[in-house]
């Protein structure tokens, strides 16, 4: 089934739709999926090496 996806981190807000496998019980259900779907890093800025540091954006591209 198709479901509407919003998330919001910091200001940056990111709406899609996805295909979830199934019919959603609850909202925790979907939580618990939806963090099994994400791959996150972070990193020590102020005691990381430059390339850790380094950010992206897709529309201005890297910056510190």
């Amino acid at each position: 089934m198709k479901i509407a996806v919003e998330l919001e981190f910091f200001g940056q807000r990111i709406s899609q739709i996805v295909e979830y496998p199934g019919q959603p019980r609850t909202q925790a259900e979907v939580i618990q999926w939806l963090m099994n779907q994400t791959d996150y890093k972070w990193a020590d800025y102020e005691n990381a090496p430059l390339e850790a540091r380094l950010l992206y954006d897709l529309v201005q591209g890297p910056s510190q």
